[in-house]
């Protein structure tokens, strides 16, 4: 389950990507049926965690309902040790709460670690994870980041696509200045990770791959970089299709980026 359905992102992992398809007639197929937590734990009965010092949750979003939380209590009560050993990482897009009624089962894990994907501030944001609102996420994450208990640490996954790529500095900057620490002091992690498909780097127009050769990003560009113009002019449809269905801008919202891409627009 997911509560955004991001550019980036597609159907295979958002059940909102689904019914924005089919609301506008491009998905026949059901809107998919999440798994239940009593599948998840079956599963996991039969393994051997004696071992396990960290699990990762990837979504959807995994702060949505109780699921999650329900299979990670199981953990606290079949993980040997699971206070001195154990880290439970969720993979979260920022808009949901942290809910009180779960301090006390994160505190009985060694850390809980929420891996917020964040690939810009402000509108663009706001464009790239749709229909998530940038002011709402902050005073969650910085609600988050006061109320938790103190052994929740933060980590910023940022995915760089053709929209973003000009733009790195910005997140960089927010995150510097108003995200650097939890308030035990202990650092917020930042990493990157390149997206894949129709929004890869390879998708970049050799002006897109002039401007960033003198930025500290260049080396982000595939080293057999070559413009795909039938790959560009399909990726430009397909933004200015979900640009008029979900009444944005391309153009507005990355107007540099906007500017690379002139032969094409």
């Amino acid at each position: 389950s997911c509560n955004l359905a991001c550019r980036i992102c597609g159907p295979e992992s958002s059940t909102l990507w689904q019914k924005h398809l089919k609301q506008h007639g491009h998905w026949e197929k059901p809107v998919s049926t999440p798994r239940s937590k009593h599948e998840v734990i079956d599963v996991l009965s039969g393994l051997d965690l004696s071992n396990l010092r960290m699990l990762v949750f990837c979504g959807g979003e995994t702060l949505l309902g109780q699921e999650y939380w329900d299979v990670a209590k199981w953990f606290v009560d079949n993980v040997p040790h699971a206070k001195e050993n154990l880290t439970m990482c969720f993979q979260t897009n920022g808009t949901q709460p942290l809910p009180a009624s779960m301090f006390d089962v994160i505190k009985k894990f060694h850390l809980v670690r929420l891996q917020i994907s964040l690939d810009g501030i402000d509108s663009r944001f706001e464009y790239l994870r749709w229909p998530a609102e940038w002011p709402q996420v902050v005073e969650n994450l910085m609600t988050i980041r006061e109320q938790a208990p103190s052994n929740v640490m933060f980590l910023i996954e940022e995915t760089v696509s053709i929209f973003n790529l000009f733009y790195l500095q910005e997140l960089e900057h927010w995150a510097k200045k108003d995200f650097f620490d939890n308030r035990e002091g202990d650092v917020v992690n930042h990493t990157r990770h390149l997206a894949h498909g129709a929004f890869a780097l390879a998708r970049c127009s050799q002006e897109y791959v002039n401007a960033i050769q003198s930025t500290p990003y260049a080396s982000l560009i595939p080293g057999d970089f070559k413009e795909n113009y039938y790959g560009i002019v399909s990726m430009m449809d397909n933004i200015k299709k979900f640009d008029l269905l979900r009444g944005q801008s391309f153009e507005q919202t990355f107007p540099e980026v906007a500017e690379f891409y002139a032969r094409y627009l």
